[in-house]
């Protein structure tokens, strides 16, 4: 099934993103979780960053926007085979890009959380909802799908109907606080997986959601060191990741190393966020470009390749 992103091409109003975005205000009744196991990474490491430039440039990800805008790709890397001591690498790493489904790995980490809580149960049985259906998607409206099966099929096929449904299940702004959590604000999720005249109300009108490479690590690393659920949530959200048949850095990366990843891409934003592993080798590789996938793919591939092989040095 090609992804459905592609669907939304009248859908969403995107302009050039490649700056800090200020927080958005949470509801009144919404809480900012505790993560007690959480951690700031520390900043860039000199050396690593500098390779990781050459890296960049050497795999063309250090182009601006094909549509003229002054738009750049984000791009972090976070090494982690030492995880008490983390080395921190960084290309515009707080650029905020459209990420595309990639946010989907913030609305699937939310859920985790709130299953290992006890808040919630993979087990519980949600009806699709008509108004959060999506052609191409594969439950229709009125399906029962269990919480584990919405989840599943969003981070392997990248359904937008289970995401929306996910979305409304966890509440977009309990996502958000998350986000917060993790220091990673102006990552809040603001839109559904619809056209702005289907969104819930209050909802036409946000602006779109936006990321950076920094932030899409930062929730992995949370992820790799037990923040967000402990050791349960770890197991369950590299689990949904590992399920990711569409990503691009495998392609560059040989076939022993594992792959946890989250891919996205629409009109010209390709990205990707993954937790890579391959004997000593265990890294976090975030990219999000302003590239559309024909052009991006490759790159990105590139990329993975060269990181891999700087990683054994």
């Amino acid at each position: 099934m090609r992804h459905v992103c592609f669907a939304l091409l009248a859908c969403f109003a995107v302009t050039s993103l490649s700056a800090q975005r200020a927080a958005m205000e949470l509801r009144d009744d919404i809480e900012i979780p505790e993560l007690p196991e959480f951690r700031a990474l520390p900043d860039p490491d000199a050396e690593l960053t500098e390779k990781l430039r050459e890296i960049v440039e050497a795999a063309g990800l250090n182009e601006s926007a094909p549509n003229g805008e002054e738009e750049w790709s984000s791009v972090c890397l976070v090494d982690i085979s030492d995880i008490e001591n983390p080395r921190v690498a960084g290309w515009k790493e707080e650029n905020f890009v459209y990420p595309a489904s990639t946010y989907k790995m913030y609305v699937m980490g939310e859920a985790v959380r709130r299953v290992v809580a006890g808040d919630m149960s993979l087990d519980d049985v949600h009806a699709v909802k008509e108004h959060n259906v999506r052609g191409g998607s594969r439950p229709e409206a009125g399906d029962e799908l269990t919480l584990s099966e919405l989840i599943r099929l969003t981070m392997q096929y990248s359904d937008n109907t289970t995401a929306n449904e996910l979305i409304d299940i966890v509440d977009r702004q309990q996502v958000s606080a998350l986000m917060h959590a993790l220091g990673a604000e102006g990552s809040e999720i603001t839109r559904k997986f619809l056209p702005r005249q289907l969104e819930d109300e209050g909802y036409e009108d946000v602006a779109g959601t936006v990321t950076s490479g920094l932030h899409l690590a930062t929730f992995l690393w949370a992820t790799e060191i037990g923040a967000i659920g402990g050791g349960k949530g770890r197991g369950l959200i590299k689990g949904y990741l590992a399920m990711n048949d569409r990503g691009r850095f495998y392609r560059g990366l040989p076939e022993s190393a594992t792959i946890h990843s989250k891919t996205g891409w629409w009109s010209i934003y390709t990205s990707e966020a993954a937790i890579i592993e391959d004997g000593n080798k265990r890294y976090i590789l975030c990219a999000l470009t302003v590239y559309p996938s024909n052009v991006a793919d490759g790159r990105l591939a590139d990329l993975a390749e060269r990181v891999h092989e700087l990683m054994g040095e």
